[in-house]
């Protein structure tokens, strides 16, 4: 062990998983919403929400899997929101000064060019974020591999490859692969019943990220426990020492 845990200047390795465990679930919560922005502009808000219904077209083949649902759910909102402030502040009025007429595609208005442009450059930028909280996700994963000891507050030090430390790393790559397993099966059997179905993409940066953390949370549920055994072994190795002593002095007392 790098130092004790006790000492104000040293960081345990709780604290460090604790952290990097938050900061990976950041980043896919991070990928959840950016995937369902896009969903929602690749569908517009209104119709995403009134699918198949008041005139709108039904949900297309590919419609479906989380990011779909999630965008849903958040143009669900927005239209709500939407509503509550357009209808009793601004309908009442804006339609009498500036009265509906159609929109020509020929000669699209200021406005729908802005639009437009804007779509553009979300269906740009929002995969770009995707791909960066992504890259962060992995650092994370790859700091949460190297770091399994205690160290300095601010140390960048590589910890000592102990036989307990690649222990540690044996018991988090235990874990990822009975979660990963175990959600692949899953996830099958609930496609072969028609209950849940999930696009690849989705799948390989959303649902694999969970379960890649649910398998470091079960492996660091396993170190916990390998520290209680050494401390309990190191505590019953020092107690019997001590007995020792005690049983040698008594006798060196008697003589």
């Amino acid at each position: 062990m790098a130092g004790s845990s006790t000492a104000p200047d040293v960081e345990t390795w709780k604290d460090i998983r604790r952290h990097d465990l938050r900061m990976m679930r950041k980043q896919v919560r991070y990928i959840v919403l950016l995937m369902a922005l896009i969903e929602a502009l690749r569908v517009g808000p209104i119709q995403i929400v009134y699918a198949g219904k008041h005139g709108y077209p039904a949900p297309a083949e590919d419609d479906f899997g989380i990011a779909y649902t999630v965008g849903y759910f958040v143009s669900w909102l927005y239209v709500c929101i939407f509503m509550i402030i357009w209808v009793p502040f601004f309908q009442w009025w804006v339609d009498k000064v500036f009265p509906d007429t159609p929109e020509d595609p020929l000669k699209p208005s200021f406005a729908m060019k802005v639009m437009c442009f804007l779509k553009k450059l979300n269906m740009v930028l929002l995969p770009i974020s995707i791909g960066i909280s992504f890259l962060t996700y992995a650092c994370y994963v790859v700091h949460t591999f190297v770091y399994v000891d205690n160290r300095a507050y601010g140390s960048k030090t590589l910890p000592k490859n102990t036989r307990k430390n690649w222990a540690v790393r044996a018991f988090m790559l235990l874990g990822i692969a009975i979660t990963t397993s175990l959600g692949y099966g899953a996830f099958q059997i609930l496609a072969d019943m028609d209950l849940a179905h999930v696009k690849t993409l989705e799948y390989a940066i959303v649902v694999v990220p969970v379960q890649i953390n649910f398998g470091i949370l079960l492996g660091t549920v396993m170190q916990f426990r390998l520290e209680k055994r050494l401390a309990r072994k190191q505590g019953l190795q020092a107690a019997r020492t001590e007995e020792g002593a005690a049983d040698e002095k008594a006798a060196l007392m008697e003589v």
